[in-house]
């Protein structure tokens, strides 16, 4: 922030709004966005309003959904919890409605948010359609959100809605032009988070742990599993453990616990008994996998079901994989980028068979037959 400073060009806005652009310009490392930022002139005192008053935002992404740090808006409203942030692209009842209609989900989907939009913040990082919707439903249905961030990116209809946003009689903080996207987004809600507690940014939010504790007071007997495959390589799952521990610090749940089904561990029942035995009265349990498959359809609820009747009176929730999601897209797209300068397959140093035995009856990959495969989808 201190770079940021000394290296800023001359700007025209006030010490509020510009912690606001700061924060976007060290998302991005762009001075350009000094030229395309825009805020109404209410947009600031509107949305330290709402937040305090803990107002439900609608996103217009999975992706801001995810990047949005409850311990900061815990920080202004300590009642903010998962449930604040309000996302429905993937909601059942959105997809099949696009899908009969033929248009984005998007669309669908801010109309469901309608009863949330009338006093909430709005937060586009993705869809013009959506912003382009909100825009109608504020014409038309006299729909009146605490504040906008109209940030989505792209091309088509990009410019259009943040402009026609702008002209509204609705408190905003945009992005001019085609640019924009989720972090900017998320960014400038986190800026705002800042100023409503009184802060400057860059300051830890550990000097200010008191909303967040008595928030977390009535879910402290709650556990989260994660749960994984599991392997026979000792230290694979060193990645969900890094995920269990971001969880606890980026969004406040105090009690992540990570397992395995099979291999070497530590397995479910035992990691389902500590947390009992430490006074867990409802765990949920996060399957780690991308596909649902035998195991989440048969195996794993048969398991927990063998387990949860040892205790009845924990409730143990299995919930969602991972399936489809749009932080999915995003996060393959890194990785391709990532993997373009990686040697050919040919080039990489093989660990010998031994290193890694394999119990009796196990095999590495299990694979059938085309002809008996295809019998089997039949």
């Amino acid at each position: 922030m201190e770079m940021i400073e000394k290296e800023a060009p001359s700007h025209p806005f006030g010490p509020d709004e510009w912690q606001v652009v700061r924060r976007m310009i060290h998302t991005t490392g762009d001075f350009g966005l000094i030229d395309a930022v825009r805020f109404s002139p209410e947009a600031i005192p509107a949305a330290i309003d709402a937040l305090r008053k803990g107002r439900p935002i609608y996103v217009d992404s999975r992706m801001i959904q995810s990047g949005l740090s409850l311990p900061r808006l815990r920080s202004v409203y300590a009642g903010y919890n998962a449930s604040s942030i309000v996302c429905h692209v993937n909601d059942e009842d959105v997809v099949e409605k696009a899908h009969q209609m033929g248009f984005p989900r998007s669309l669908f989907a801010i109309r469901k948010a309608k009863p949330i939009l009338d006093g909430g913040l709005a937060v586009f990082g993705n869809s013009p359609i959506a912003l382009l919707e909100l825009n109608r439903l504020i014409l038309e249905e006299n729909i009146r959100p605490a504040l906008v961030i109209a940030m989505p990116v792209g091309f088509v209809h990009v410019v259009e809605s943040k402009e026609e946003l702008m002209s509204l009689d609705i408190p905003y903080i945009a992005l001019s032009g085609r640019r924009g996207g989720s972090p900017l987004a998320v960014s400038a809600v986190h800026a705002l988070c800042t100023i409503a507690t009184g802060q400057r940014d860059g300051e830890s939010l550990s000097a200010e742990p008191t909303p967040l504790v008595k928030n977390m007071e009535g879910e402290r007997n709650e556990a989260i599993i994660l749960m994984g495959h599991g392997s026979r390589v000792p230290g694979a799952g060193k990645d969900m453990e890094e995920v269990a521990r971001h969880l606890k610090a980026k969004y406040g749940y105090p009690w992540v616990e990570i397992c395995f089904v099979s291999r070497l561990g530590p397995h479910f029942p035992e990691v389902f008994e500590k947390c009992v035995n430490q006074g867990a009265k409802r765990v949920l349990v996060i399957p780690y996998f991308l596909h649902e498959g035998l195991h989440l359809l048969l195996d794993i609820p048969e398991m927990m079901q063998k387990e949860a009747n040892k205790y009845p009176r924990v409730k143990l929730i299995l919930g969602k994989s991972f399936g489809f999601d749009e932080a999915l897209v995003e996060l393959v797209e890194r990785r391709i980028e990532e993997s373009k300068e990686i040697c050919d397959v040919r080039d990489i140093v093989l660990p010998g068979r031994d290193e890694y035995p394999i119990p009796p009856g196990q095999y590495e990959f299990v694979q059938m037959p085309p002809d008996e495969a295809a019998r089997y989808r039949r």
